[in-house]
């Protein structure tokens, strides 16, 4: 069986050298790894939210009266988009 010495000599230059990058390379990966860690949160609660669109109808209800039969009876609605996207209506039907 080898000793803890002769499994040193053992190993190649080449290892040797990746081994002394690492032990290099330890202590600035652990802090950028820290840092990113650390500043995480911060970048992800600093993304803005999803654009979404939001309607807004100021006067969602109407009272038409009393009217004769097939009367023809008009009302425009205000539509309000308060979101940050385009808001798309594509169907409207009577309530």
């Amino acid at each position: 069986m080898h000793s803890v010495k002769e499994k040193t000599f053992l190993i190649s230059q080449r290892e040797k050298e990746i081994m002394n990058l690492f032990d290099r390379l330890k202590l600035p990966i652990m802090v950028l790894f820290g840092l990113i860690l650390a500043i995480y949160p911060s970048v992800s609660q600093a993304v803005a939210p999803e654009a979404k669109p939001v309607v807004e109808i100021p006067s969602p209800r109407h009272d038409a009266g009393t009217h004769w039969e097939g009367e023809i009876v008009t009302h425009g609605f205000e539509v309000k988009n308060t979101g940050s996207s385009e808001l798309r209506i594509l169907n409207v039907k009577p309530g």
